[in-house]
């Protein structure tokens, strides 16, 4: 347990839970300065404006996928390391109200894509709808091609809306959530950011159309409390979604000014020991907002507006 274990929004915290986030960190896992920083490339789509979420394809090789966020269209582009073009494919009876996160995990077609629609800068959306297709094949540079009818639950969260840009799925098909925005809770006190959990059977009823809502559950929190621009949590990323038992099993949470390395199981995503941390401030970012694993351990990190760069740290 990193913060808290609660199944309802509205239990209350002790102050010891509170002082569990920001002030028993051990040492070690402190911010730190990213090492082995470099600029991999830039995205050269144009029409790739508002990249908030960066995914690492275990299909094909050195392929990685990202999104647009509100006002754009359905699509998801593939790309390389240096931001090459590898494509687009538009994500067949979806609706992007706000995309804000995407995550590769297990389905039954084998590999999956899962592209959030979670967006929710007020609150005010009484659900969001999380969508998921079969991953496919890169098209090619300037290509566009339809997927399959992408299949979709909706999730409501106790306690009201959240907004979340921070998603990942375990090996055992279960969905993760993150908050991103500043929470008080019943006494006015600054919230960390929460973990909730959606599990694999709510994929049951999915079919062409939103199925009615199916309930979220509040698990945890992470060792991170959203208050400035620079801790307001924007993705997330799995090293060994699959559950591989060759490869670490890590979760890496990104802020706009920072990352946090977790520990999570071989087949659960729940985050269980906090790492470390490195400061992103010294990036320069403009809209920092992905995070993925590239497969020496690196990090690889994509920010919005056309042609942003696209960086490689290694953290801690």
């Amino acid at each position: 347990m990193l913060a808290l274990q609660a199944c309802g929004d509205t239990m209350p915290r002790s102050n010891a839970d509170d002082a569990l986030v920001e002030d028993r960190t051990p040492a070690a896992a402190r911010a730190t300065v990213p090492r082995d920083v470099s600029t991999l490339g830039a995205f050269t789509v144009s029409a790739l404006t508002e990249s908030s979420a960066a995914v690492r394809s275990f299909s094909h090789a050195g392929v990685y996928w990202t999104l647009n966020d509100s006002g754009n269209d359905e699509r998801i582009f593939a790309f390389d390391s240096t931001g090459r073009d590898l494509g687009a494919v538009h994500v067949s009876g979806s609706r992007n109200r706000d995309w804000e996160a995407m995550a590769t995990g297990p389905c039954e077609a084998g590999r999956c894509l899962y592209i959030g629609d979670v967006g929710d800068n007020l609150a005010r959306h009484d659900a969001v709808v999380i969508w998921r297709i079969a991953e496919p094949s890169p098209p090619g540079a300037g290509r566009r091609v339809e997927s399959e009818r992408a299949l979709a639950i909706a999730v409501q969260y106790p306690g009201g809306p959240r907004d979340v840009e921070a998603m990942w799925v375990d090996a055992d098909t279960v969905l993760w959530l993150a908050t991103k925005r500043p929470l008080r809770d019943e006494q006015d006190r600054w919230r960390p950011s929460l973990v909730y959990r959606v599990p694999a059977s709510a994929w049951r009823a999915a079919n062409g159309s939103v199925p009615d809502p199916v309930f979220a559950e509040l698990i945890d929190s992470l060792p991170i409390v959203p208050r400035a621009k620079r801790t307001l949590v924007t993705d997330a990323a799995l090293s060994n979604p699959f559950g591989d038992p060759s490869l670490d099993s890590l979760l890496a949470v990104r802020a706009y000014g920072e990352v946090l390395i977790l520990q999570v199981g071989r087949t659960s995503g729940r985050p269980r020991a906090l790492l470390g941390r490195c400061d992103l401030e010294a990036l320069r970012e403009k809209q920092g907002e992905g995070v993925t694993w590239l497969p020496d351990g690196r990090l690889l990190l994509t920010s919005e507006k056309r042609a942003a760069p696209l960086r490689a740290v290694r953290c801690p």
